[in-house]
């Protein structure tokens, strides 16, 4: 249970730095893609992009944070395979926001 904890909140730190990394070297003007909303590729500003990959990770952590605690107090097991379900999450969007910062280097001539 909090290995879950403990390896989705070292994917969320992971996610936090590499925005930081986006964030220092991407130009200004940089758009990042995102494939939320109404279309499959919206290229948003360079700090929206940067924020909502690791704000997506957030609340994937603390959805697992919740179920794991409620599961704790009620007694469940604590090796139930859904809770491997939630660092796989994390792990995809995090790569998901790398290939992000790839593709808005590309467009960028960065």
């Amino acid at each position: 249970m909090t290995a879950v904890l403990v390896i989705g909140g070292v994917v969320l730190l992971a996610m936090m730095c590499l925005s930081w990394y986006g964030a220092v070297t991407l130009p200004g003007n940089a758009r990042v893609p995102i494939h939320f909303g109404l279309s499959y590729n919206n290229f948003v500003p360079k700090r929206v992009g940067l924020v909502i990959h690791p704000a997506a990770g957030a609340v994937v952590f603390l959805i697992s944070a919740v179920v794991s605690h409620g599961n704790s107090a009620s007694g469940a097991s604590s090796h139930a395979p859904p809770y491997l379900f939630f660092p796989v999450i994390m792990c995809v969007l995090l790569v998901v926001q790398a290939g992000a910062i790839r593709v808005a280097r590309r467009r960028s001539g960065a």
